[in-house]
Order: C-alpha cells, then sequence, then structure tokens
C-alpha cells in the first residue's frame, strides 16, 4: 500500500491527475485498473470515479503497492552559472545562456538548474512534493538566449499557462539579428507544421497539411544591422526562426534555416524582455513590470 498526503500544491485537480504525476512510469492501463477494482481510497472511502476533486490534507492511500513505480528521483546539478534577472516567493525569471536546453531527458538542463538551486536555498524539496514540479512557464530553442519564466507553486503556474498567449497579459519580446532585412513589418498571420525527424519547422502564409495557426509582430529597429524586436501572439515550436526563413531573412548562425553556417553553437536570436499586465489577485502585484536580458546586439 501507498499513501500520499495531499498539500497545497496539490489542490484543485482531480484524484486521476494526481495519480497519474505521482506515478509517472506506471502504465495508464495499471492506474485506470486501480480505479475499477476499487483499489484507491481518500481518506479511507474507495473512489471509482477519476474526477474526483482532492482537497487540502486528504489521504490518497493506493492499494496496488506490487505495480506501484514513483516517479523518477530528482538530481541535483550544478547551478552557479544560473543568471537570475528577478526572483520574489511566486516567480523566477532566469536569463538561460545559448547551447543549453531548458528541459532534457539527457542532458544537464535549465530546469535541473533551477530546482537544485530552489532546493539549496531550501524553497524546493522534491521528497515533500506529491504531483508539483518546480516548472518552466514556456521554453526557448537551446541556440537561443534569454528570458524564462519560472513558477514555484501550483497557483502561480496554473495562472502563467492559462495567460501565456494572452498579449493583454504577458508580453514577450525577441530580439532578432537577420541577414537580411527582407522581414514583413507588422503583424504577420500564417501557419507552421514542425517536422519531429527533420528537427525543422516549415512556415507558410495559407494553411496546409497538419498545422498550426502563427501570429507575431514585427518590428525593425535597426535597419543597418538588420535588427528586429518580434512580439510572440503564439508559442510555435522554432516560430520565429521558421517565419525569418519564409521571408529570406533568416537569423544569423541559423544554418538550419538557410544562414551561412558559423563555427559558434548558437543563434542571433534573444528572449529579451518581458512585460506584466492587468493580472487580478495572485499575481497583481506585478502589473507594469518589464524584465530585460542582459544580453543585446
Amino acid at each position: 500500500m501507498t499513501i500520499i498526503k495531499v498539500n497545497q500544491n496539490d489542490v484543485d485537480q482531480t484524484v486521476f491527475n494526481f495519480i497519474k504525476k505521482n506515478f509517472k512510469s506506471t502504465n495508464l492501463s495499471i492506474i485506470y485498473k486501480w480505479f475499477r477494482k476499487g483499489k484507491i481510497k481518500i481518506n479511507d472511502v474507495k473512489v471509482k470515479d477519476g474526477k474526483v476533486k482532492i482537497k487540502l490534507d486528504d489521504e490518497i492511500k493506493i492499494y496496488d503497492s506490487s505495480q506501484t513505480e514513483k516517479r523518477d528521483q530528482f538530481v541535483e546539478v550544478d547551478f552557479s552559472n544560473l543568471e537570475i534577472i528577478y526572483e520574489d516567493e511566486n516567480i523566477l525569471i532566469v536569463d538561460k545562456q545559448p547551447n543549453l536546453e531548458v528541459h532534457s531527458p539527457i542532458n544537464i538542463n535549465l530546469d535541473q538548474m533551477v530546482k537544485s538551486y530552489l532546493k539549496d536555498k531550501g524553497e524546493y524539496n522534491p521528497e515533500q512534493e506529491n504531483s508539483f514540479v518546480i516548472s518552466h512557464v514556456h521554453r526557448i530553442d537551446k541556440l537561443t538566449k534569454g528570458l524564462v519564466i519560472y513558477a514555484k507553486n501550483k497557483v502561480t503556474l496554473d495562472i502563467l499557462l492559462k495567460e501565456l498567449n494572452n498579449k493583454d497579459k504577458l508580453i514577450k519580446l525577441y530580439l532578432a539579428k537577420t541577414e537580411n532585412n527582407n522581414l514583413q513589418i507588422g503583424k504577420i498571420n500564417g501557419y507552421i507544421k514542425y517536422d519531429n525527424d527533420n528537427q525543422k519547422a516549415r512556415f507558410r502564409v495559407e494553411k496546409f497539411n497538419n498545422t498550426k495557426k502563427v501570429e507575431q509582430i514585427n518590428t525593425l529597429i535597426d535597419d543597418k544591422n538588420n535588427i528586429y524586436e518580434i512580439q510572440i501572439l503564439t508559442g510555435r515550436k522554432h516560430q520565429i526562426r521558421a517565419v525569418c526563413s519564409f521571408y529570406k531573412s533568416p537569423i544569423c548562425k541559423d544554418f538550419r534555416y538557410g544562414a551561412k553556417r558559423s563555427e559558434l553553437k548558437e543563434i542571433d536570436l534573444i528572449a529579451y524582455k518581458i512585460i506584466f499586465k492587468n493580472f487580478e489577485g495572485h499575481l497583481a502585484y506585478l502589473n507594469e513590470n518589464e524584465y530585460k536580458s542582459k544580453y543585446n546586439f
């Protein structure tokens, strides 16, 4: 039998999602069977409906210890190179260096560095958390440098994920240095498809098969050096890189999208500014705050 006590970062979710997060390596068919066979109890009452919401201090029991496999153990890593732009009790904004992945199942990554930093400060104890894990709110590419937001608690994470692409609340601005200045100015609308095999995205103005909608606003701020400020309204993988390539203005050093090859393991794209606006309640104190990356051209 496995017993788990619900804490503050676990509340306001279904018991099914709670169990699924706690036993990430356990096959979903086994979890479904636990509910079907009455092997899940909340406060000693059998629960077969996985949609039941859990509450603070609920005691969850799973009566199938032979098949329960807890999620992967946390591994501490060196965080001495972590660049922190802003931090409070709810969020952490980090300036990611180039050639570092935000998340990776294999390599040391930004997620691990942030968790290790907060654990060292005594603000995160993975052994005391059940379903919540310190998490990035959004990602930037490995070769891109700049700002990444982390949520320190579930309430904050839920709010920021909900408003991630709401331009009236969370404004994310990038700087891109391109080989040409043919990039269309103003609002761009189109469609994108990411090819996992080739690890490359394709952008088109007209819709094509299995595509996702793309929106961004391009502003030329340095005509001589081909530097654009880009506000993304949708956060698709390789979105900015694919759009620049489509307009024959690939980002400098971005060989995959048509730029000249470089020995440097980075591209000239910076997630350089984040602005909070019009939040209510829990995160209202962040309104009108701007945070800038140390990186620039």
